[in-house]
């Protein structure tokens, strides 16, 4: 038998290698943008801006109050995949930083201070919406929305449109609270808005969608083992075609004893399981979900393994 010559064989493997190995970050930098360095505002909602470092998957930023050195707070301390970021800040003096990661190094830190004032006006404020999430998919047709208060704010104007926030107005409500309730809401998408006021000024509107999904599913079609089936006490597979949604879905597989005990009970990613079980007779099922919480089961098939 033949063997490669050393030297071409470590040439293979480095090959080989370099298309698994992640480029070491380690001397690069992160470019901060905005806001700039010793920058002071009274906007409750700051938005955070860099450069896009190459080979970085994401980036850790960092907010702290007052600093780093004796910080009193860490406001935030999260891994984003994007070079802009906003977040909410109470009035305030912070310092912020941001390193690029990937799987295997980082950056450096590169950090800026920051001031956030007391505002003396509702324009340069935003309201903070609360609930429901953003993009929520609810299967129940009544609601509260709620949101932060707002400094200065004597109340909200409250929106509910179709669609998008440019859709038709369905609603439009002045209240002195910090929820607003709805009821009654038929399927379909809807965006929510909140604008703070008083006598001499007026916040910026924030908008989030929702969607009311009161439709399950369609059942998912269970495949093998067929019904009645009976088996070997060898490891068998599952497998089923699943129910379809407007929304996103996840499948469910429960298998159960003689006795209705549930012996699995798992969420299952795929069209199919490998499990085995011991001795008896057992019914198994399919049941899909969709994003609002709708679920519709498969008829339960009986299988038997001896």
């Amino acid at each position: 038998m033949r063997t490669l010559p050393l030297l071409l064989l470590s040439a293979l493997l480095i090959a080989g290698c370099s298309d698994i190995l992640e480029e070491d970050l380690d001397g690069l930098g992160v470019v901060l943008l905005t806001p700039p360095d010793q920058d002071s505002t009274t906007s409750n909602v700051v938005q955070f801006r860099w450069e896009e470092v190459p080979h970085a998957t994401g980036y850790r930023i960092q907010i702290a109050t007052p600093d780093f050195i004796s910080p009193q707070v860490y406001v935030v301390d999260s891994v984003v995949t994007g070079t802009v970021v906003p977040f909410a800040l109470a009035p305030g003096a912070y310092t912020w930083r941001v390193r690029a990661e990937n799987g295997s190094s980082h950056t450096d830190y590169y950090q800026r201070r920051l001031v956030v004032l007391e505002a003396t006006s509702l324009a340069d404020l935003t309201p903070i919406l609360l609930s429901p999430a953003a993009n929520a998919a609810l299967s129940a047709t009544a609601l509260t929305l709620s949101w932060q208060a707002l400094g200065g704010a004597q109340d909200y104007r409250v929106e509910l449109r179709q669609g998008d926030q440019n859709g038709a107005l369905l609603q439009a409500q002045l209240v002195t609270t910090t929820t607003c309730a709805l009821s009654a809401l038929p399927e379909g998408l809807y965006t929510w808005g909140v604008q703070g006021q008083n006598s001499t000024s007026v916040s910026a509107f924030s908008y989030r969608s929702f969607r009311i999904d009161l439709t399950a599913p369609t059942a998912p079609l269970l495949i093998a083992p067929a019904a009645n089936a009976t088996l070997p006490q060898a490891p068998f597979t599952f497998q089923w075609q699943s129910g379809t949604d407007a929304s996103a879905t996840v499948d469910s597989l429960l298998v159960t004893d003689q006795n209705q005990v549930a012996v699995r009970r798992l969420a299952v990613t795929g069209t199919s399981h490998s499990d085995s079980l011991g001795t008896g007779v057992y019914q198994w099922t399919i049941r899909t979900t969709d994003a609002a919480g709708n679920g519709t089961s498969a008829a339960a098939r009986t299988l038997t393994i001896p």
